[in-house]
């Protein structure tokens, strides 16, 4: 795994870990929580764009 692989991962794993916290507290639909996921989308498409060419 690359470093940018591995960079990703970490954000990943730390957004997925806020994301639940934040559904824990907060509405689906609170802006937040949907900027939050979005952002972890964000991430993992690009992991996955990146993983497939390393």
């Amino acid at each position: 795994m690359n470093d940018n692989l591995r960079i990703l991962d970490v954000e990943i794993n730390n957004l997925k870990e806020t994301l639940y916290l934040l559904m824990k507290t907060s509405s689906l639909t609170d802006e937040i929580v949907v900027k939050c996921s979005e952002k972890l989308d964000r991430l993992i498409l690009q992991y996955q764009k990146e993983n497939k060419f390393s």
